[in-house]
């Protein structure tokens, strides 16, 4: 689709009409706006036209005659480029669509994970021989979620990016986006919970983490153009609390150390919020939260809770395709047959 409008751009530029070839990027930035509107709630209608409108985006781009793109294609597909016309208006609005179903397949995946996460990652007993629920709390988990439900959803949007295309940068984005969301959700949550806050379910919770990140080491999603991991830090840090010792206020330097993600706010509250696991352990001694208090003050504007739908900023870095033209034609079912190839 992407390929087959850059020629029709192409056609258009070569006929020098400039009513026509504004008429036609308009149609199509207006035809994938009401196709992606209509089917906004589903992702794989979504992933296909973020596919082609990033491909279209890429295309115009590469083939618009300005450096430094001009100078990255090869000789002989040089000829090709745009000869009278500055697209550069239509590319940013090309751009501004790609944004839109970007945060359309992102919402898509949050509101399909949502229901897993607290039942699957904080109150599902993972540890085998692990029982984390205290006696006289919440009934956990009555739906039967658990880490690998979350891990196979990741993995079916995973793999819908990869069939159609969706360059691995910006999937390793969209990742991002919302193991972040997964993150924020589940300290939230932690924050509320009292029986959450104690040593085994933050053995727990760390678990649970590990296996995300282990598939997204496997998919290799995690490196270095976007830090992926990073979006779980608190939630990482959070549970690494709960494991730590807390008794001293030497422990209480250590915990500034490790959980430099978490505001003072968050550990504050974690630490008051923190349940003995045991009749041979106590409660975090006051003298550690006024340590943690004096060592780093609460800082202004600071808050107890994270934002979920916090939008982290998306980059569509430019990506040259290798498209040859001439062995491009058109559907047999357009019989546009009498089209000569220039």
């Amino acid at each position: 689709v992407s390929t087959q409008s850059t020629g029709c751009v192409r056609y258009e530029d070569h006929c020098n009409d400039e009513t026509r070839i504004q008429e036609l990027l308009t149609a199509i930035i207006t035809g994938i706006t009401s196709a992606t509107r209509k089917q906004s709630k589903d992702p794989v209608i979504s992933t296909f036209w973020l596919s082609n409108c990033l491909t279209l985006l890429y295309d115009l781009t590469q083939f618009s005659g300005e450096e430094p793109y001009h100078s990255r294609i090869s000789g002989a597909m040089q000829e090709f480029a745009l000869k009278n016309y500055d697209l550069s208006d239509y590319r940013n609005l090309l751009s501004d669509q790609c944004v839109n179903i970007y945060h359309t397949i992102v919402k898509c995946i949050q509101t399909d994970i949502q229901p897993i996460l607290v039942p699957g990652m904080l109150e599902h007993d993972s540890i085998p021989g692990m029982n984390t629920t205290f006696s006289g709390v919440r009934k956990q988990n009555e739906r039967g979620y658990d880490t690998v439900m979350l891990v196979n959803r990741l993995q079916y949007y995973h793999q819908l990016m990869t069939s159609q295309h969706v360059s691995p940068v910006i999937v390793r984005q969209l990742f991002r986006q919302v193991l972040y969301y997964l993150n924020a959700t589940l300290l939230n949550n932690l924050i509320l919970r009292k029986d959450l806050c104690h040593w085994s379910k933050g053995i727990q919770i760390r678990y649970n983490l590990s296996q995300v990140e282990q598939w997204v080491r496997e998919q290799n999603l995690d490196v270095e153009d976007v830090d992926v991991l990073s979006a779980l830090n608190e939630i990482r840090q959070a549970s690494q609390l709960l494991q730590m010792n807390k008794s001293s206020t030497e422990h209480a330097a250590a915990i500034c150390e490790t959980c430099f993600s978490l505001n003072t706010l968050q550990l504050q509250k974690l630490l008051v919020l923190y349940s003995p696991s045991s009749e041979f352990e106590e409660r975090v001694p006051q003298s550690v939260i006024k340590y943690i208090l004096n060592y780093r003050p609460i800082e202004g504007g600071a808050k107890l809770m994270l934002d979920p739908n916090r939008i982290h900023t998306v980059n569509f870095t430019y990506q040259p395709f290798d498209v040859d033209f001439t062995l491009i034609s058109p559907p047999s079912g357009l019989r546009l047959n009498f089209l000569d190839k220039y």
